[in-house]
Order: C-alpha cells, then sequence, then structure tokens
C-alpha cells in the first residue's frame, strides 16, 4: 500500500508539470486518492489547504454538479418520448426535467458568481454606450440598448428584435438582461425569438427584468410544449435546424418588482423604480397590471490601467502575478515584498469624461408622473441643491403624456445638463436596415408593377451612429435610429454606416454586368407590364395579395415570416398567417394613414396552424386594429379570428396575464374532433387519456367557415366572399389551408405548411391562384417528409395536379436567406417565386414568373452559394452509399 502511495504522488508530480496545476488538482478530488494518510503524503495535505487548491476543487465541484444533471436531464428526456402527453409517467418526468433544469441554473449562477470579481478589471466594461435600436417609426416598436464590450442589457424586446439586432452588431447570446418598462404586448413580442436565437450549449441564463408572468407566457407559447409534436424537445448539443423552431437553448429568470429592487454586475447597478397611476384618475386600461416601472442606471467605477514603468519598479515579472493584479489580489514577490493593485496602477483617471447616470422612462399615463416627482433616488439628483446630477434621460413616454406640463416641468427639474433622448415613435423616418431597403429598392426599379419602395421611401445618402440625424425641440432630442451616446467611451470605437447611397448604374460602374446579361428578361418583363398597363402597385386590380413574409421558422434581412394580406376590394381585407412583425411590414410597405385605413377594413384573420412564425404577430394587429377604430371615432366591430385551439390557449394566457384582448376578436374555433351524445359509448381511438366519451365522431376533413362565423359579423357583399373553406393538411395534428371564393368567382388556395395533400388538390381544384409553401430544394425529400413540409418540385407537382392557373411558390427555408434555388423548370411551367413585399392582382399574375429569370442574374452569387452546397452534400451522401456498399461486401464475403 505504501508503494502504491509513493507511485500514485509521483504520477500527481508528473501531472502537474504535464497537464498543469488546474488537472492535477482536479485529479487529486478522485475519490480513490481520499485514502492517502501516511507522512509521505504531508506535502499533498499541504496542497489541500492552498487556496489555489480549494478554488480550483470548488470549480470542479460545481461543473461535476453541471454535468451529472446535465446526463440525469438528457436520460429523462429520452424516457419522455416513450409515453403518451397525458399519462401520469410524462408529467412525473416532466416535473423532474423541470426541477433539475433549475438545479442546473442555480449551479450556473454560482460558478458564475464565483468567478466573476467586482474589483476586476476584466469584468468592468471599459465601454458603454447608450444605443437606440428602433425609435419605433417604422417596423419596430421603440427599444433602447446599453452595450458594453462583454454583455448588452435591453429595454423592451418587441417584434422583430432579433431580425433588427444585427443593425448594430449584436447577437441574442450577448443579451442576458432584457427590462421590461410596461407589461405590454410591444415591449415582451420579441423575446421568445431571442431565446430561440440563442446558440446551443449556451447555460448562462436570460433574465427578465420589471413586469410579472412573462415566464408564464413564455412557458405557454414555448414551442416545444405544442401538443402537436406530442412530446418536450430540450436543447440538445446538435446544431439547431433552422426550419425546426421547437427548443429554447436558454434558461429563463424573472427579477420582478415584487422580488427585486435593483440588478448589479461589475460593471452597472440598475435601480428599479416603480411608476404607480394617480388614484384620482379613471382606469380606462383592460391591462392585468397597471404598475410599470422605470429603469436607474449607474455606471461603476471605471477599470483603472496598470502603469508598466511601475511594474518596472516594483520589480514584478512577467506572468501570473500581473493577472492577479488586475483582479484586484495583492501579490507577494520572491523576494517577500506584498505589492498591492493601488501601486502599480496608473495615476490618471477619466472620471470627469464619464457620465455616469441614466434614468429610462416609459410613463402611459400622465399621473405616472408624480411617482417620478416623488421618487427618492430621482430627487436626490434633482432640484438646485443637487451635488450630481443625471446625465440621460430617455424617454419611453407616449407623445400625450410628454406633452402635458407635469411631465414636462419635472423633466425640467433634472437640470439644463441633461440629455432628455424621446423614442417614442416620433422622431425621424429613416431606415433601420440597409440590406433590406436596398433589395426592396432593386426590385422597385425591376418591376414598379409588383413591387414598392419601403418606407421612408426615396431615402439616398449614409446613416452612421455619429451623424446628426435627431431632431431637436426645445428640452427633448427626438432621436433616430442607431444612435448612440457614450457614456464611456474608447478612444478607438468605430462607428455603424448604413450606406444607402443610389448605385451608379452607367457605363461600367457597379451593378452594370448582371444588368448587360439579363436585358433581354428585363425587356420582357418591362413590355409586358406595358401591354398590361401596369406602371404601380397601387392600380392593379382586386383580388389583390401582398406578401408580408416569405420565410421559414426564423426571419432574414431579407425575408420575414409567413404572412398574407387578401384583399378583395379597397374596403375589404384578409390576413392569412400573421408572423412575428407582419404589422411591421405592413408599415413600411404603405403609410400610417393606410395602415390605420386598413386596419378598419380588416375583417377576419385565418391562421393556418400554431407555429410562432405563423401567429406571433396577432396580438399586435387586434391592438392596432382597436386603436385605429378609436382614433377614427367608430363603434368597435370584434374581429372575426379563424383558427385551431392551440392558436386560442395563448391568447387566453396572455389575456389572463397582461391584458385583455380576447373581447376584441369572436373566434371560430377549427375543432379536430365532435362529441355527439348517445347512450352507447365506446373508447376515442386519439384520445392519449383514453377517455370515455360518447359515440364520439371524427372530424370531418373539410370545414366550410362562413356558416360558423357568428351571425351578425359576415356580410357577403362587403366582405366579397362567396365562401372560405378549411382543409387538414399533413403538418402538425391542426394544420389546415384555406379555399377563399370571391364573389367575381375567383378561388384563391393558400396551401399553409404541408407535404404534398391530396386532399387540398381535390378542394383547390381549378385554382385561379394557388400559394404553396416550398420550404425546401429539390433533392431534400427525405428531411421535407421527416419535417412534414414540401419541396419546391412537390409544390409544383400540386399546382399541376390542381390544375391551378397560376401558383406563387413561397416559405423557402431560412437557409435561403435573400433568394431559393430557381430550377429551370419554373420557367416552363410559369411558375412564380415570392419576394417579401409582392404586391400582386389578378390582373398581373402573368408578370411574377417572368421575375424568376432576372432573379438568377441579379442573385447569381447567392445561387451559386447554393449550388456548392448541394454538391458538397451529394458528395457527402455518395460517399455515404459507397461505405455502407463495401461493409456489406465484406460482411457477404466473411460469411461465405
Amino acid at each position: 500500500i505504501h508503494r502504491v502511495r509513493l507511485s500514485l504522488l509521483g504520477y500527481m508530480q508528473q501531472s502537474a508539470k504535464l497537464l498543469g496545476e488546474a488537472a492535477a488538482l482536479r485529479l487529486l478530488q478522485a475519490p480513490h486518492l481520499k485514502l492517502w494518510c501516511t507522512p509521505t503524503t504531508v506535502s499533498v495535505k499541504r496542497l489541500y489547504a492552498t487556496k489555489e487548491f480549494k478554488e480550483a476543487a470548488a470549480e470542479s465541484q460545481v461543473d461535476r454538479e453541471i454535468e451529472d444533471i446535465r446526463g440525469r436531464v438528457k436520460g429523462y428526456t429520452k424516457q419522455l418520448r416513450k409515453h403518451v402527453t397525458s399519462s401520469y409517467k410524462f408529467r412525473e418526468l416532466q416535473t423532474s426535467i423541470s426541477t433539475l433544469n433549475l438545479s442546473m441554473s442555480d449551479a450556473q449562477q454560482r460558478k458564475n458568481a464565483a468567478a466573476a470579481n467586482e474589483n476586476s478589471l476584466a469584468n468592468s466594461p471599459g465601454h458603454v454606450s447608450i444605443e437606440v435600436l428602433s425609435n419605433g417609426t417604422t417596423q419596430m416598436a421603440p427599444c433602447v440598448a446599453i452595450r458594453t464590450p462583454l454583455k448588452t442589457y435591453l429595454f423592451n424586446a418587441p417584434e422583430g428584435t432579433t431580425r433588427f439586432l444585427p443593425a448594430l452588431r449584436l447577437k441574442p447570446n450577448n443579451i442576458f438582461d432584457v427590462f421590461i418598462t410596461r407589461a405590454v404586448w410591444e415591449n415582451i413580442s420579441g423575446i421568445s425569438s431571442i431565446l430561440l436565437a440563442k446558440m446551443e450549449g449556451s447555460q448562462l441564463p436570460t433574465r427578465l427584468h420589471g413586469a410579472s408572468n412573462i415566464k408564464s407566457f413564455l412557458e405557454c407559447i414555448r414551442p416545444f410544449q405544442d401538443s402537436d409534436f406530442g412530446s418536450v424537445k430540450y436543447p440538445s448539443l446538435k446544431q439547431r435546424d433552422p426550419d425546426d423552431p421547437i427548443q429554447y437553448p436558454s434558461t429563463v429568470e424573472e427579477c420582478t418588482l415584487a422580488t427585486h429592487n435593483s440588478y448589479e454586475d461589475a460593471g452597472l447597478k440598475i435601480h428599479y423604480i416603480p411608476l404607480l397611476p394617480d388614484q384620482n384618475t379613471p382606469n380606462n386600461t383592460t391591462r392585468r397590471s397597471t404598475t410599470d416601472v422605470a429603469y436607474f442606471i449607474e455606471m461603476k467605477k471605471s477599470p483603472r490601467k496598470i502603469d508598466p514603468v511601475k511594474l518596472m519598479e516594483m520589480g514584478v515579472p512577467k506572468g501570473p502575478l500581473i493577472g492577479k493584479l488586475k483582479s484586484g489580489e495583492s501579490i507577494t514577490l520572491p523576494n517577500g515584498t506584498e505589492v498591492k493593485p493601488e501601486d502599480v496602477f496608473t495615476d490618471d483617471s477619466d472620471d470627469a469624461s464619464e457620465k455616469k447616470r441614466l434614468l429610462i422612462v416609459d410613463a402611459a399615463d400622465e399621473g405616472y408622473a408624480r411617482s417620478l416627482s416623488e421618487s427618492t433616488i430621482i430627487r436626490s439628483f434633482s432640484g438646485p441643491d443637487a451635488s450630481e446630477r443625471i446625465d440621460f434621460v430617455v424617454h419611453l413616454t407616449p407623445e400625450k403624456v410628454l406633452k402635458t406640463p407635469e411631465y414636462e416641468r419635472w423633466a425640467r427639474e433634472l437640470g439644463s445638463q441633461c440629455k432628455h433622448i424621446v423614442t417614442n415613435g416620433s422622431g425621424p423616418v429613416v431606415p433601420h436596415i440597409d440590406s433590406m431597403y436596398k433589395n426592396a429598392r432593386l426590385l422597385h426599379e425591376l418591376q414598379p408593377a409588383l413591387f414598392d419602395e419601403l418606407r421612408p421611401r426615396g431615402w439616398r445618402g449614409i446613416i452612421s451612429q455619429e451623424a446628426d440625424l435627431g431632431v431637436e425641440e426645445d428640452l427633448w432630442l427626438r432621436a433616430a435610429p442607431l444612435q448612440r451616446w457614450h457614456m464611456r467611451k474608447l478612444k478607438r470605437e468605430e462607428p455603424i454606416v448604413l450606406d444607402l447611397k443610389e448605385v451608379e448604374t452607367t457605363g461600367e460602374r457597379v451593378g452594370q454586368e448582371w444588368r448587360n446579361a439579363a436585358s433581354e428578361e428585363m425587356l420582357a418583363a418591362k413590355e409586358a407590364a406595358s401591354a398590361l398597363g401596369a406602371s404601380a402597385t397601387s392600380d392593379s386590380s382586386f383580388p389583390r395579395v401582398t406578401f408580408l413574409g416569405t420565410s421559414s421558422a426564423t426571419p432574414s434581412k431579407y425575408r420575414n415570416v409567413s404572412g398574407y394580406l387578401l384583399e378583395t376590394s379597397s374596403s375589404s381585407a384578409f390576413l392569412v398567417d400573421v408572423g412575428e412583425s407582419s404589422y411591421g411590414q405592413l408599415r413600411v410597405l404603405l403609410d400610417d394613414d393606410v395602415c390605420e385605413e386598413l386596419m378598419v377594413n380588416l375583417h377576419a384573420v385565418f391562421i393556418t396552424h400554431a407555429h410562432q412564425d405563423h401567429m406571433n404577430g396577432l396580438y399586435t394587429v387586434i391592438e392596432k386594429r382597436r386603436d385605429a377604430f378609436m382614433k377614427k371615432g367608430l363603434a368597435y366591430i370584434p374581429l372575426v379570428l379563424v383558427c385551431n385551439k392551440n392558436v386560442i390557449k395563448p391568447l387566453r394566457s396572455y389575456t389572463h396575464c397582461f391584458e385583455d384582448l380576447e373581447r376584441y376578436v369572436k373566434v371560430v374555433d377549427l375543432a379536430t374532433s365532435l362529441q355527439v351524445a348517445s347512450h352507447n359509448a365506446h373508447w376515442s381511438p386519439s384520445s392519449p387519456k383514453r377517455t370515455r366519451i360518447d359515440n364520439w365522431v371524427p372530424a370531418p376533413t373539410t370545414m366550410e367557415i362562413v356558416p360558423k362565423i357568428p351571425s351578425g359579423f359576415y356580410d357577403k357583399e362587403k366582405w366579397g366572399l362567396e365562401g372560405v373553406k378549411a382543409v387538414q393538411v399533413h403538418h402538425t395534428r391542426m394544420a389546415n389551408a384555406f379555399v377563399f371564393s370571391t364573389t367575381d368567382e375567383k378561388k384563391i388556395v393558400f396551401s399553409g405548411d404541408t407535404k404534398p395533400c391530396e386532399l387540398l388538390v381535390e378542394h383547390g381544384m381549378d385554382a385561379d391562384l394557388l400559394i404553396h409553401e416550398a420550404t425546401f430544394e429539390d433533392g431534400q425529400e427525405h428531411e421535407a417528409f421527416r419535417k412534414k413540409h414540401s419541396t419546391m418540385g412537390q409544390a409544383v407537382e400540386i399546382a399541376e395536379k390542381m390544375r391551378a392557373k397560376h401558383c406563387i411558390l413561397s416559405h423557402f427555408s431560412a437557409r435561403y436567406p435573400k433568394v431559393p434555388p430557381l430550377p429551370a423548370y419554373l420557367d416552363e411551367k410559369k411558375i412564380g417565386v415570392a419576394m417579401d413585399g409582392l404586391r400582386v392582382g389578378f390582373d398581373r399574375l402573368s408578370l411574377v414568373p417572368l421575375m424568376t429569370p432576372i432573379y438568377r442574374h441579379v442573385y447569381s452569387e447567392e445561387l451559386f452559394v447554393c449550388e456548392v452546397k448541394k454538391f458538397q452534400k451529394d458528395l457527402k451522401k455518395a460517399d455515404k452509399t459507397t461505405t455502407n456498399e463495401n461493409e456489406n461486401d465484406k460482411i457477404k464475403s466473411v460469411r461465405a
């Protein structure tokens, strides 16, 4: 035993040399080494007593705990898939997994807390800036960020946040704290997309500050809990597929006003200030909670730098000792001299040039101004006797409150040095992303009869973070998108620049090469439009379809998620699917006054199924429609909502948690089963609980919608619809396509998400227009079948079987951000390919297929990349097939 102990000690010494101290210390924690107790292990015992060993041991213990929890979650998840959702075992496993995830989050927090040192120079940000992601004038509601080199603090997360973050060179993975000022949809609607966009394997939680019940609502809309999948899918180590939005890779924590009064890390301290309405003011809101939150942010002391001259004077050698000084620890030199961090820091400080204090306010009502003036935190920085002042105030406050005398008086009390930044939707209308504007401008140039420029139309120039695009108005500075203000500035911080200048197209300049190559196709398209007398989208005939989003699952810079506007007349409109930012897409395609008129004329919304990319924009549409009726002084007419029960559940959850929106809609539920009273009872074959019901009858695979609409809402002449039919398709269990029959005898089919469906062919026969999904390119039929989608070739085949007069393909995979593959048969069969912003009346459907050959020239580089990727996949598939054949031959020869 003694010799074994000696050999183990020698092994540990060698490990320390070869693997480093940390690895050796972890090996010392092995259970079989705890038997060391002889005098020969005195050196090891001393090592156990050192500070370095204890820290490494604690870190190792937490790491093992996290790995153990992760393994147990993986095992439970495998078991979970073997049980039906209604079984006791399923619920027991689900509860265990939830508890383990909470334990893992707690362990991760302990690890982070141990690693974080407030005095550490590494954790204290050297650069802090206030940046405007959106001022609320175009696609996106107001949103502001505080940015540091290591992390970003987001204030409100409206629809489209994930799509617009790259404009500020930000990624969802760097956002761990979201601060909500008011618990309303426009402030919380982008949170789920942020969570889905986070990279897998990121175990740091995302904290939601301020409002309550957000986590509960997120659990309701969590895609992997959708009953259509039949099981819960948790984060895995595999790369996330852009066409399969069914997992949140990040855990969520709530830091609500009820449980916290501040948040603090190495760089900032953020105080929560409750805003309460005036008790004397009548409450006209339908919100469940009227307590909002303002945030007072104090920047901590700037990190002091190490002076290399002082290091040399003190005799500090290169290596880990300098790192300890940077982390705020004192060190002892080999000669016994103790050196403190203060001994080697530089003498100069940039504190005088820093602007340390920021207040972010969103006062929904003028009564909230009293809470601001009575706040002890704010009062300490206002008034003539205050020694320190607030440097910035960001006002998300609505314009009607901002202009009240009481609110303005409070703002002036903060002093003349305070800069009042207004981001409430009243600022200058400026593009947020250059890519989508450039693309829309190009499409408008190619065919103005089908595409419009985006609002603000005609914008030409450069947008820079340093440009003075904001509008000063007495006390207020109405901010432009992407503007920033420094609280602590690095000397070499490059601004973000969006170049939207007019591209030269003459001579041998940019763009001339593809224009020459596509000259014949462009001339043919122009002549076809001239023959139809088509010069602008606004003069096209009805029915008219506008494509608000043509991407599947997640948006890209060029494509939003699913949404279609169907107009049967100038006073009758319908929406088919409303993915996130659908209303924002309408705002940039149309003017605000046209959007308001459109909302009043919107009779119904049809949602094909309950995935977020098809329904997450519903609540904004309901709210904007309500506001449009109020602004015009019209008696409100409820919106008819045609959907399945999985769409209704989140709506009810939102109503319960935040605001009553159910009162503004009349629901037509596309039920999946019927129950008829009878004395003869039997088991339902599709019931997972095997519940006993009376005379269960399978639901019809099609449903006529008009008879289901409550009386008094449907008006044949006003709606311009003869009828609407819901057809079950092959996607989720309750997915439907819709077949519209207009009063002028036009038949329009929206497939929704589906595999090739013969039932849709039957009921859509002889359609005038088929809009069919084409998520995958040809050659990926197996993947399409597995995810219950269609390839481009399959969609075209359905159009041929249906004998559709016109077919436009849409819902392309997010792996094709700008354009999907464009096979030659699209031209032969006159199949159109949708782009965001396509607005086509029935008199111009023949123009859409003429754009496909032009796209091949315009997007030649993107199409080449698609071809290369497809070629690489084919090679891998061929290599795998060859390997399998060789192995089979070997097995046969051995058996022989």
